[in-house]
């Protein structure tokens, strides 16, 4: 007599439970509220536009800037330290049906990853960052603020987990990691009553050097590249910060979208750099990526913070002719 056994049901995969790629589809999409792009974008055009919902909405703009560059490094030394693999299936993706064929390379971008995966950085970006805004901003209350930021965190951890890129433990460590992030540099930036972001962006280069040192040590050439983004814009946010201060010129719509297309190109360049090194005509080392990479951020971050003032200049030349 033949005994059936029973077997446990097995879990279905992403691909399984969404056979038509929507929800995958939804997560690639909610995932950029914490990718590094939508950020410099967000924080730039926050610095510029100066919204009255603080009352130094450019020193917490700047502050915010630092503590997403201090999340890029920190998260990428930690990485290099635990050296924790991504689930199996992170570097590939299936778009889904109903996207039209030049966006199903852009869907595979943003849906797969490489590298190692504890802690989760979007995860760390996301507690770091929106952690910062509910410290920093005065608008609503607090409890609604840190409701909000809490929200998207989740969300954004979520979209890790649904997409195969990270574990559910590897992004509660991060989200985790990025409050002990946003802890240590509330206090850098705030000695006093006032916000000093560049001694934040200071703390960010000691950090971004610290990266860079282990990363390289263990071999990881691409995320040392990457580390070096962080250690360009804690330099250039240091010295233009210390010697030029803050200028509240107003810069305007038009102003801010001009600010964007000049600071996507800096910017552009040291991510292309880092992750995919240079245009065969240079020599392609380590040591290039990661001085050009440097240089790339530092004009960037330079640029968003000197923006204001190069458009005052440029109002009163217009109104002397």
């Amino acid at each position: 007599m033949s005994v059936s056994v029973p077997t446990a049901p097995s879990l279905a995969t992403p691909a399984q439970a969404d056979p038509a790629g929507v929800v995958a589809f939804a997560a690639a999409l909610v995932t950029q509220l914490a990718d590094a792009w939508f950020l410099i974008c967000l924080l730039s055009l926050s610095y510029w536009l100066a919204p009255r919902v603080t009352a130094e909405p450019r020193a917490v703009a700047a502050t915010l800037l630092g503590l997403g560059f201090a999340a890029l490094a920190a998260s990428l030394g930690a990485k290099s330290v635990f050296t924790v693999p991504r689930p199996p299936g992170a570097t590939a993706a299936t778009p889904p049906a109903f996207l039209v064929s030049p966006l199903t390379e852009l869907f595979r971008s943003v849906a797969t990853s490489d590298g190692f995966g504890l802690p989760s950085g979007h995860a760390t970006a996301a507690a770091a960052m929106y952690g910062g805004f509910a410290v920093f901003l005065d608008v609503g209350t607090r409890r609604g603020r840190w409701l909000a930021a809490g929200s998207v965190v989740v969300l954004v951890a979520g979209t890790r987990v649904v997409l195969g890129l990270h574990t559910v433990w590897q992004v509660v460590v991060g989200a985790v990691f990025g409050g002990v992030l946003l802890w240590a540099a509330t206090r850098a930036a705030r000695p006093g009553s006032r916000l000093r972001p560049d001694r934040l962006f200071t703390g960010v280069t000691v950090v971004g050097l610290v990266a860079l040192v282990v990363t390289t040590s263990r071999g990881h050439g691409e995320a040392a590249a990457v580390t070096a983004v962080a250690v360009g814009g804690g330099l250039a946010g240091a010295l233009v910060w210390r010697l030029h201060g803050r200028d509240d010129t107003p810069v305007g719509g038009v102003g801010a979208v001009v600010g964007l297309a000049f600071t996507a190109v800096p910017f552009g360049f040291a991510g292309v750099v880092a992750n995919n090194g240079l245009p065969a005509a240079f020599p392609d080392t380590l040591g290039v990526r990661v001085a050009a990479a440097t240089l790339g951020a530092a004009v960037a971050i330079a640029f968003v913070l000197l923006w204001p003032t190069l458009v005052g200049r440029l109002r009163r030349l217009s109104s002397r002719e």
